[in-house]
């Protein structure tokens, strides 16, 4: 069992290998700038990570296990579909406002900046699927229009990602501090607004919605 200094420890490793791993990826970095970082030695790292891929292998698992509860919580508690939706959606655009690296470091791994023998978990599978599942569900009993819940999903995680690591180098001017309070809720606004159309909530069908429920 661990004690309380060495969680400490590992918890700073992981938060500062996360920062290192969205600026320099997989890659460049060093474990031996982590470990001067953080302050110990490069040898005392290997005693919590035995390799670089474990502590990268780490770092994604941890953002993963946050969004996996994030999801659970809100999908297990009560409320309408249409309030979890909302639920979810305020939840993910604060979790990657307030945890961008992470962002960061999963757009560099889909450009093949990730050791070569890391394979996406089934976790992040299941998280996905969760979220499609209800969805699904939601449009099965009829409170949301009919449209493809995989692009969807995957739309709106685009969508957030790129707000908080593209936009702020390609449209500085109107993004301006991506972590401000005041433009995270209008994130927050707006992805909601977006997924309320696309699925039909608070608002009249669309024309081609209405053919694809008709058929």
């Amino acid at each position: 069992m661990r004690t309380s200094a060495e969680r400490g420890t590992r918890e700073r490793i992981l938060e500062v290998a996360e920062s290192s791993l969205a600026e320099c990826g997989y890659h460049g970095t060093r474990l031996h700038r982590i470990a001067e970082r953080v302050g110990i030695q490069k040898a005392s790292l290997f005693h919590y990570f035995p390799s670089k891929d474990d502590l990268y292998r780490a770092v994604l698992d941890e953002g993963l296990d946050e969004t996996e509860q994030t999801v659970r919580q809100v999908l297990d508690g009560g409320g309408s579909p249409s309030e979890k939706i909302r639920q979810l959606l305020e939840a993910y655009v604060e979790m990657v406002a307030q945890h961008p690296d992470r962002t960061k470091i999963l757009l560099r791994q889909s450009l093949g900046d990730a050791p070569a023998s890391y394979h996406q978990p089934p976790d992040a599978h299941r998280v996905l699927s969760a979220v499609v599942a209800f969805v699904s569900e939601g449009q099965r009993i009829k409170e949301f229009a009919p449209i493809d819940p995989v692009a969807l999903t995957l739309g709106v995680v685009g969508m957030v990602a790129f707000f908080f690591t593209s936009a702020p180098v390609l449209a500085p001017a109107w993004c301006g501090d991506p972590g401000n309070p005041t433009i995270v809720e209008r994130v927050k606004e707006h992805v909601v607004e977006v997924v309320a159309r696309c699925l039909g909530i608070g608002h009249e069908p669309t024309v081609a919605a209405a053919k694809v429920a008709i058929a």
